[in-house]
């Protein structure tokens, strides 16, 4: 979201004029002195790349990992929350069945920013990983056990990697 936030403020200043006719861009915000308000109105461009960079290494975003977003939809939505439970704790059970030793955080499972869609109740588990051999396998194998599972039978399960995980 920062970067969306730099971007559209940037392009809001750069455009407050016309060729050699200075203008003012009116910025309204509960946080004027946050970086990227800061660094945005002044069209910083090398220095918000160096305060997201930094941040994004310490929190462990893209790019030093990789995001999946493990998705559960359905109509009931005790459904869709028990569904996200459940496929934890398959991936739990996964990793220490098969002794596997790679780098993983998970967050959630949690509601989806937007809880509902098209009466679907949607629910959400985000991994921060490597996407290599070993994590695909693994996700390939829950999403087939998830398939024959009963716990899943009244909710849409899907993957994908490095995507939007506003949504």
């Amino acid at each position: 979201s920062y970067e969306r936030t730099f971007s559209l403020i940037t392009q809001v200043v750069g455009r407050s004029g016309r060729a050699e006719k200075a203008g003012i861009a009116y910025l309204q915000t509960f946080v004027p002195e946050h970086y990227v308000i800061e660094l945005a109105s002044r069209q910083d461009y090398p220095a918000f790349f160096q305060e997201e960079i930094a941040m994004r290494k310490t929190l462990i975003y893209p790019p030093f990992c990789d995001l999946c977003v493990v998705g559960f939809a359905s109509l009931i939505e005790t459904d869709a929350q028990k569904s996200s439970q459940l496929f934890l704790n398959l991936l739990q059970d996964y990793i220490n069945e098969n002794n596997l030793k790679i780098p993983l955080r998970v967050l959630g499972p949690a509601q989806c920013s937007i809880g509902k869609i098209k009466n679907r109740y949607r629910y959400r588990i985000i991994i921060k990983c490597k996407n290599n051999k070993t994590f695909r396998d693994m996700m390939s194998a829950l999403l087939i056990s998830a398939s024959k599972h009963k716990g899943f039978s009244n909710t849409h399960v899907y993957a994908d990697i490095n995507c939007d995980v506003s949504m």
